[in-house]
């Protein structure tokens, strides 16, 4: 929990679980200490990413955060399959995560990782990337998406609900809902007759296999929980912001009632000076 912690402040955790990170940016983005902060970080950038070197090639995506203070971060956001310790620093790790669950085709209990990290991984292979900068997706929007796909389903499958499912779908929710441009000319899906020649490193694949199938639907419907928790976060920031803003009014009304009680007080103190100032001058 401390390295969750460590950055409250600019909702970037070191390491967290994306249910914890969600509700954290949203408890955040409603009250008075942090709000600003939060409500100004916007996504810049969006890399799907395909990791090299493993035995399964591992799917996550980066996000290139700014902050109100022009600070710029970089989170690492994936899906896994419970049994397997997550790191974003031992790659030897990511791929004995993924590659162990191909031993067997049961399901898994899935589990998940946002992380801070240093920049845009340079060893990896980038299948999408997409600029934001115009599309006005929040800190709290990427969020929301992550954790929408991510309580689409709790059990990770090998077939059909693995790594690549998950950065998929979170780009497609985010697409449909900001209808940003993708730039698709970095890697073609998987051609299944090309397989075994070098096309192991195409998106939703491994060794030439396509592994997941897009389904709009699917997407559709997503993409409709998302904007249904954007919603109810909009409306409680929203109704949170008129609470402040009362509550900062009666504060100045208040403190502009007393500043007038206090001047009165002062006044009559004065005025009764200069009174006993005159009645001692008529006396003499």
């Amino acid at each position: 929990m401390a390295d969750h912690e460590a950055n409250l402040s600019t909702g970037c955790p070191d390491k967290s679980g994306i249910d914890s990170w969600h509700r954290d940016l949203c408890n955040y983005v409603i009250s008075a200490e942090y709000a600003h902060i939060i409500e100004n970080s916007r996504a810049l950038e969006l890399r799907w990413m395909k990791e090299r070197d493993t035995s399964a090639v591992h799917e996550y995506f980066i996000a290139k955060i700014q902050h109100a203070d022009s600070c710029t971060r970089y989170l690492r956001i994936e899906w896994f399959p419970e049994d397997y310790t997550p790191t974003t620093t031992t790659r030897q790790h990511s791929a004995s995560r993924v590659s162990s669950s191909m031993d067997s085709l049961k399901e898994h209990a899935a589990s998940d990782e946002v992380s801070t990290v240093s920049g845009w991984p340079r060893h990896d292979r980038v299948l999408e990337k997409v600029d934001i900068t115009n599309a006005n997706i929040t800190l709290v929007d990427l969020a929301i998406t992550a954790w929408v796909v991510r309580t689409d389903n709790s059990q990770y499958r090998l077939f059909s609900r693995q790594c690549y499912w998950y950065s998929d779908m979170v780009l497609r929710v985010l697409e449909d809902a900001y209808r940003f441009h993708v730039d698709r000319s970095l890697c073609q899906d998987v051609d299944v007759g090309q397989a075994w020649l070098g096309e192991e490193y195409s998106k939703g694949g491994w060794a030439g296999i396509p592994w997941h199938e897009r389904r709009q639907e699917q997407v559709a419907v997503i993409a409709g929980k998302f904007r249904k928790e954007h919603d109810r976060v909009c409306d409680e920031t929203r109704l949170a912001r008129e609470r402040r803003e009362a509550e900062l009014k009666e504060h100045e009304q208040t403190a502009m009632e007393v500043g007038i009680q206090k001047g009165m007080e002062e006044r009559q103190k004065l005025q009764a000076k200069i009174d006993e100032l005159e009645r001692a001058i008529q006396r003499k």
